[in-house]
């Protein structure tokens, strides 16, 4: 129960920091409030590596939809606590880091604690869900926390951008993935996660096995910004930077490889899935490094850099994924050293580039701008924020003696290795370690440029929008601590490795060996091809960093931009909908009720070809005595008086009359329920009616124009013989299977005694919730007209 303890505490955090609305003192102690929530996940993770490392789960399960397999199930294992140790330890820097960053004068703060907290609680979900289900929900959640952080300062035009394109692209894959866990549920019958994992071969030997591949592949790729789902990562960076390091470096996007690293053990049975993730990771690390130069906004840099470096974790989660398929020998080395590399530099990455993000939110807070055009000599204001970003941007670039070496040593050692596995052959392999090492030398190209533009030269503050630079000293505490673990990760690596990484590996690596797969972590190897393609990485990035003018160049280059084509295609399709919207709905009731005819007569049309004319002699007519012919008359004549009545108020009252009627009829035929609910609608419909009709001007009424009169009786006809005909037909037709007979099982399943009850609260239970939910809205959106009708006249007296 310690997760759901966990969970709840946060959510308790979540709904104190919504009181902090009500007054002013409060509003500005919610950072310190909500401080509370990451170091109490952190904490509680960090007690939770010795029982994990011994193999001891924590887990739990409670019951939800359990005929559908959907439940709330939870378990902490190797691979969700690395990542939620990478969740609530970031955390906790960046909480401490937007405290000092976001301002108490200009900001709502408690709204974006709450946005930043729920995003946390939706991460953590997405990495301890043992139920798809559950983890889709949880997926979905970081997009609509994602979206409201990005769009935090909304009057922003490119806040509005951003958010809208991250949120369409991480939403639309992760309804891709949710297809593919759907089909994972047709193969096994299974939502647990654990169990599927378990059934890896029945969904290999599957039919739907590609498909499924391909869907949650989108799902992976959409969410870690992979080439070409890639373009909603830069414009994410709009948001303030806390944001930035949190979501887009070090959490968010991490989660896509989530994804890849869990079902990894089903997935890599596919050599397909190897191809496709290696190549697709590899793209997206060159591509990325080459955009990273083009940028001069310092967190533009970082973005494409974010993109790149996770192309290279996902190129090798690609290559490492063959381990399921050769868990043992010399291939299952190779491939656990670059699935083991792959967990390494993860955490290297969220350490370096968190800390690259807080030293540009630092640079950003301090002089106003992020423009590398700008800014120069920074190192003599900023001394601290130049040794973070310094030593940061080494990592990044692989230099020695930091943590980022050695995770590049063995992404390295993996591509030339390449050919020693069943699915790469020489000039593959030849092909990976040419982009690759290209790639590695645009990395350690812009991370030195970036340094070098920004903190080295003569300073000038006259390009700077604030003058009076200066850097606190607790502003910098977090970047200052995330730096320091970089060189002390070198030094002690399979310390990291051997309690938080090799656990995690274990959940990844089908077979009992695989421990003694896990790679030891070396600092040297001796001379070899991996250290001799450093070498030439290192010669040729910082001689290009140092003796090209890069801001020069990348003027030059013209090129088209993904992100132009996206919002050329969104423009077009705006334009589309908003016509064929307008074309449809044009306020004339005759056009909406010809429409609504014409769907009618197609669905009159299925039925007959389907079912057959109804032959309407064979239909059993039921005992009717003077009562029901009475109530009949009444109706029969009501419904013609009501063509030629043209008074509001006793139009309304006649056709209350003719509803009153129906529940008369529902009495005669034994259904109180349903004479119950006719009664209690019609009452609420009739003085509804009579309540809008006394709010509305006296519009005089004309003469009854007789060519008009004659087309509504008609269409009044023609529909009521359609609404017959269905009933004739839903009366004797064989041709379609009928439903009643599974809810004639309606006190065996849901044990409610009365039918009409079980099927709104069972059978349709998620109907009548949302049908609820859309009267509330509705009765929300005319109490907002309302008042806001009222406050314009206010407005107008003032």
């Amino acid at each position: 129960m310690s997760l759901v303890i966990l969970f709840s505490v946060l959510i308790v955090l979540m709904i104190l920091l919504l009181f902090t609305y009500t007054h002013q003192k409060l509003q500005n102690v919610s950072g310190t409030i909500v401080m509370i929530a990451p170091i109490v996940s952190a904490l509680y993770f960090l007690w939770q590596i010795p029982s994990v490392f011994a193999g001891h789960y924590v887990a739990i399960r409670l019951p939800w939809l359990p005929s559908l397999d959907i439940n709330i199930d939870f378990r902490l294992d190797g691979l969700s606590l690395f990542f939620s140790l990478l969740i609530s330890l970031i955390g906790v820097a960046v909480f401490y880091y937007a405290t000092r960053y976001m301002s108490k004068d200009h900001d709502d703060l408690p709204r974006f604690y709450i946005y930043l907290l729920l995003f946390m609680i939706s991460m953590l979900g997405v990495v301890t869900a043992n139920n798809t289900i559950l983890l889709y929900v949880f997926w979905e959640l970081t997009s609509v926390s994602s979206f409201l952080l990005i769009a935090y300062w909304y009057g922003n035009r490119d806040s509005q951008f951003g958010a809208l394109q991250s949120f369409m692209i991480t939403v639309l894959g992760g309804l891709a993935m949710l297809t593919g866990f759907i089909m994972i549920y047709t193969v096994t019958g299974s939502n647990t996660i654990t169990d599927i994992i378990n059934d890896s071969h029945s969904i290999a030997n599957s039919p739907l096995f590609i498909p499924i591949i391909i869907m949650l592949l989108i799902g992976a790729f959409t969410k870690s910004a992979q080439f070409p789902f890639h373009i909603w990562l830069p414009k994410a960076m709009v948001a303030p930077t806390p944001v930035s390091a949190y979501l887009h470096s070090a959490t968010m996007v991490k989660a896509g490889i989530f994804l890849l690293f869990r079902f990894t053990p089903i997935l890599g049975l596919s050599d397909f899935y190897i191809y496709c993730v290696t190549f697709v990771g590899l793209i997206t690390m060159i591509f990325g490094a080459i955009n990273a130069i083009r940028q001069f906004d310092l967190k533009g840099i970082l973005a494409y850099s974010t993109i790149s470096q996770l192309g290279m974790i996902v190129s090798m989660v690609g290559i490492g994924g063959g381990v399921v398929q050769q868990p043992t020998g010399e291939m299952a080395k190779v491939y656990s050293l670059v699935l083991f590399g792959a967990l390494f530099h993860l955490m290297n990455h969220a350490l370096y580039k968190g800390a690259l993000f807080m030293g540009v939110g630092i640079i950003d807070h301090e002089t106003g701008t992020r423009d590398i055009r700008k800014l120069s000599g920074l190192r003599k204001v900023l001394p601290i924020t130049h040794v973070v970003m310094l030593v940061s941007a080494l990592a990044m670039g692989g230099i020695p003696f930091l943590n980022g070496f050695l995770s590049k040593e063995m992404f390295f050692e993996g591509l030339v290795s390449a050919h020693e596995l069943t699915q790469f052959n020489i000039w593959l392999t030849l092909l990976l370690d040419a982009v690759g090492v290209v790639a590695s030398i645009f990395t350690l190209i812009y991370a030195v440029y970036m340094i070098k533009e920004v903190f080295w030269g003569d300073y000038s503050k006259a390009q700077l929008p604030k003058q009076h630079v200066h850097e606190p000293f607790l502003f910098t505490v977090p970047s200052l601590i995330m730096m320091l673990l970089l060189p002390i990760i070198f030094f002690v690596p399979n310390l990291f490795a051997h309690y938080i990484i090799l656990p995690a590996f274990r959940n990844i690596s089908i077979g009992s060996k695989a421990d003694q797969l896990a790679p030891h972590i070396s600092q040297w190897h001796g001379v070899n091809l991996p250290l001799i393609l450093s070498v030439i990485v290192f010669i040729v990035g910082i001689t290009a960093a140092l003796k090209i003018d890069w801001k020069k160049h990348t003027q030059q280059i013209k090129a088209t931009s993904i992100s132009d084509m996206y919002l050329g295609t969104y423009k077009q399709f705006e334009y589309y909908s908003g016509y064929s919207i307008r074309s449809l709905m044009n306020n004339r009731l005759n056009h909406y009720i010809t429409i609504t005819l014409i769907i009618f007569i197609m669905i009159v049309t299925y039925g007959i070809i389907q079912a057959g004319f109804p032959k309407v002699h064979q239909i059993h007519v039921s005992e009717f005595g003077p009562l029901e012919v009475i109530t009949l008359i009444v109706v029969f004549v009501l419904g013609i008086a009501l063509t030629f009545i043209r008074q509001r108020l006793t139009m309304v009252i006649l056709n209350g009359i003719i509803g009153y009627c129906v529940t008369i009829f529902f009495i005669l035929m034994k259904a109180p329920d349903l004479a119950l609910t006719q009664l209690v609608v019609e009452t609420i419909t009739t003085i509804l009616f009579i309540v809008s009709f006394s709010r509305l001007p006296n519009v005089p009424r004309t003469k009854v124009h007789k060519k008009r009169e004659a087309v509504k009786i008609v269409v009044s006809l023609l529909m009521a013989i359609i609404v017959v005909t269905l009933v004739f037909i839903a009366q004797q037709s064989n041709a379609m299977p009928t439903i009643s007979t599974f809810y004639h099982d309606a006190y065996k399943l849901t044990g409610g005694k009365n039918i009409v009850n079980a099927i709104l609260g069972d059978f349709r239970a998620l109907d009548t919730l949302f049908e609820g939910l859309v009267l509330i809205i509705a009765g929300l959106g005319i109490y907002t007209l309302l008042n806001f009708k009222d406050r314009r006249g206010q407005d107008e007296r003032e």
